[in-house]
């Protein structure tokens, strides 16, 4: 596993070890791909909404990636912005901050899932097109609940705990 830095000191991603690209650009090219989505969508056509098309999901899926690519552009280049605008706790019961907390970003029916490493930073682990409520209803989406466990015990196991510690391990990390 390698944590790739985004935006510096704000925004990462993970790259899986046998993945030539991070997942953040491994998502925003699939959901981009409308051959990839038609595919996704046909293959999990009970969970799609009926009262859109396969066309119609398809360009609204091209469209929310766009929005998430901007957002994030957005909330790590204005200072009067934050990442922390856009993840939310992946559990909707969690309301304290904690360090390693598991996130979500959201646009429509695409979400991203990271861990947050502190204010304002956060290491995206992977994501998913949504149409169900929970996670562990589909094997797609229980993937991803998967990953952003491993990563999440990864860094805790690395001895992450706050956001200095994560940096000491991306610099390990960048030296390897």
């Amino acid at each position: 596993m390698k944590i790739v830095s985004i935006f510096a000191n704000r925004l990462y991603a993970v790259r899986y070890k046998g993945q030539r690209i991070d997942e953040l650009r491994r998502l925003m090219k699939l959901w981009h791909d409308p051959m990839y989505v038609y595919a996704f969508l046909k293959e999990n056509a009970a969970d799609l909404p009926q009262n859109k098309t396969l066309g119609e999901l398809v360009a609204i899926i091209a469209e929310n990636a766009k929005i998430i690519n901007t957002t994030l552009h957005e909330k790590v280049k204005n200072k009067n912005n934050s990442l922390d605008e856009f993840f939310k706790p992946l559990n909707n019961q969690e309301y304290s901050e904690r360090i390693l907390s598991l996130q979500k970003g959201r646009e429509q029916y695409l979400r991203l899932y990271a861990v947050k490493i502190g204010n304002n930073c956060f290491a995206i682990t992977g994501g998913a097109i949504k149409f169900t409520h929970l996670m562990q209803d589909r094997p797609h989406t229980s993937v991803e609940l998967d990953k952003i466990k491993l990563c999440r015990d990864y860094f805790n196991n690395a001895g992450v705990f706050d956001e200095d510690s994560f940096y000491e391990l991306v610099n390990e990390h960048n030296n390897d």
